[in-house]
């Protein structure tokens, strides 16, 4: 009996932020967007009971590929995405076997696993259409982070437009989305990190930034600014822009990320102006150098982010102290890990420290998020003629709120949900 609709399961990323998963099945095939983790409660989307043939990787944050060499070992999907994507997801999945053996939650996959999806993972351009099955894919330039992709899929003859993570506006590293050839969308599955605000321009959060970095070198202290390691590149060009003079070291995963942004220069907006920033910038190698580099003003990048680990807490440890100083985070602290712990608190808590943090602690967001603002115009400008709201923590009353403001039907599933289509 012919499937008269398409079947879309909802395994993660569904009221949550992160660890997306969703599939497609007309009958024919079964096409799943990404498959990532969530890394506040260390837990992957729900593994499909029917095999999946094709499996779309937007970008390389762990959210969204962290658990595809699970999905892998089951089912051999055949893996597509861009070369920047894939060499972050390479960096990013290694990573998190080493962190969950750590933090005692090891994964469910090996290195051998991540190899063989590495292995089996097909390159793909953007404005680049190929087919999967009967159906046919193309990736569009997310905005987000290099190498990131919005994917239109066309599967019996509807356009389904699977957003990802994505940002309209430029960047100082990226141009912002492509939304010019998207025309005439049945449905567009719309991430909604920050569906309830807008944050400040990005020209004034730089500015801000760098007025921050200058006045502390300046003054005689070290500018240590915790970044996750994807974000390491852009911050390098917003200090590149602003023509920052001072001694600059990128420590810990964000030299490896860094390095992947160098090699893919035709995903970034202005490769020129970031190998001179790449030049410009000293990379941290080893425990000595960090030792040495302390000892003088300076600018320091060092993952991680949310502070939990990396080469920060050796940093805070010689500066924690230190008003001359500053400790300047670029971006959202996951709740549980020690940068909410330290916004909450003003001490600086892991496993092995305990330190009441006196040098001041400054607050850019850098988020490669659609803003509420973006989000609103994404709508406006695609008018599709449904959404699915995804990847946010107040996906049911954005829903609600599309549905008012642009009569289009918009839908916020469960996770575990399966809608007809």
């Amino acid at each position: 009996m012919k499937n008269l609709s398409i079947k879309i399961e909802c395994n993660g990323g569904f009221r949550e932020v992160g660890n997306n998963a969703v599939i497609f099945d007309n009958g024919k095939e079964r096409v799943c967007f990404e498959f990532g983790f969530n890394v506040s409660d260390s837990l992957s989307p729900l593994i499909p009971d029917k095999k999946v043939d094709y499996l779309l990787a937007c970008h390389g944050h762990l959210d969204h590929v962290g658990s595809i060499p699970e999905l892998y070992s089951k089912y051999k999907p055949k893996i597509y995405g861009t070369k920047p994507t894939k060499d972050l997801a390479e960096l990013v999945l290694f990573d998190s076997i080493k962190v969950g053996k750590i933090k005692e939650k090891p994964r469910n996959f090996t290195r051998d696993d991540v190899k063989n999806v590495l292995n089996n993972w097909t390159l793909k351009k953007y404005n680049e259409s190929f087919k999967l099955g009967s159906s046919k894919v193309t990736f569009y330039n997310a905005g987000h982070i290099p190498g990131s992709s919005m994917a239109l899929l066309e599967m019996d003859n509807k356009k389904i437009l699977y957003t990802s993570d994505f940002k309209l506006n430029e960047t100082a590293l990226l141009k912002g989305a492509d939304i010019s050839k998207l025309k005439n969308i049945d449905m567009m599955i719309m991430e909604t990190t920050y569906s309830d605000r807008d944050l400040d321009k990005r020209e004034k959060i730089e500015k801000e930034f760098i007025d921050t970095i200058n006045r502390t070198v300046e003054q005689g202290g070290i500018a240590l600014v915790p970044s996750f390691a994807i974000r390491a590149p852009e911050l390098l060009m917003v200090l590149e822009k602003y023509n920052v003079k001072h001694n600059i070291f990128v420590d810990g995963m964000g030299k490896a990320a860094t390095e992947i942004s160098g090699k893919n220069l035709e995903y970034i907006k202005d490769g020129k102006m970031f190998k001179k920033a790449l030049n410009r910038a000293s990379f941290v190698t080893n425990h000595a150098q960090r030792k040495k580099i302390i000892k003088s003003p300076c600018v320091i990048i060092t993952t991680g982010g949310c502070m939990d680990g990396g080469p920060v807490a050796e940093y805070i440890k010689h500066i924690f102290r230190d008003e001359k100083s500053s400790l300047i985070l670029t971006g959202y602290q996951i709740p549980g890990t020690a940068g909410a712990y330290l916004q909450d608190t003003g001490r600086y808590v892991t496993d092995e420290i305990n330190l009441k943090l006196t040098l001041p602690v400054y607050k850019y967001s850098f988020t490669a998020h659609a803003t509420r603002s973006e989000l609103m115009d994404m709508v406006k400008k695609i008018r599709p003629k449904k959404i699915m709201c995804i990847h946010g923590t107040n996906t049911v009353r954005f829903a609600t709120e599309i549905r008012s403001s642009f009569g289009i039907d918009a839908i916020a599933p469960k996770q575990g949900e399966i809608i007809d289509f």
